[in-house]
């Protein structure tokens, strides 16, 4: 099994950020939009499978594992879920998600509009990765007026849309 070891630090801000927000209401959550992308692969990752066998059973057909090259194919989505409501799901195309692209074809055409319809006090729960994170995307969201919920790190297991 693999996992991220929790430091201390994880630990304090699970806490900080738990005591933060246990007093929340409904009705303070249903402005918080809870975004992620995901990729889905056609084919398993062989590569990460490890067999141990006897010597001299290398081509035993129990021990062999079909493999695709370059991993097969696959796709990447961007969704967000709010206790309202939902985005469309958007199938992001030929390459991977940038910063730029994230504004462009994300937070423009997807995000602001959902701002909108929720009002003023719409929140954007977006993860840690580099794209949501970069300056570009920081300087979009305070010039559309966009409040980002501050999420620890290493802390995908409370956010709702992981498990959707």
């Amino acid at each position: 099994m693999v996992c991220v070891r929790l430091t201390s630090r994880y630990h304090r801000d699970r806490r900080e950020w738990a005591t933060e927000h246990v007093n929340w209401m409904r009705n303070e959550w249903s402005n918080v939009l809870f975004s992620d992308e995901s990729r889905f692969s056609v084919h398993l990752d062989n590569r990460l499978i490890f067999i141990w066998k006897d010597h001299g059973s290398r081509n035993n057909p129990a021990f062999v594992h079909e493999s695709v090259r370059f991993g097969g194919g696959g796709v990447l989505v961007y969704g967000g879920i709010s206790i309202d409501g939902r985005t469309d799901l958007y199938i992001i195309r030929d390459g991977p998600l940038t910063a730029r692209r994230y504004r462009d074809e994300i937070l423009r055409p997807i995000v602001v509009p959902y701002a909108a319809a929720i009002g003023d006090d719409f929140i954007l729960m977006d993860d840690n990765c580099r794209p949501p994170r970069a300056n570009l995307v920081d300087d979009f969201l305070f010039e559309e007026g966009i409040v980002r919920m501050e999420w620890p790190a290493c802390f995908p297991d409370m956010d709702p849309i992981e498990h959707v």
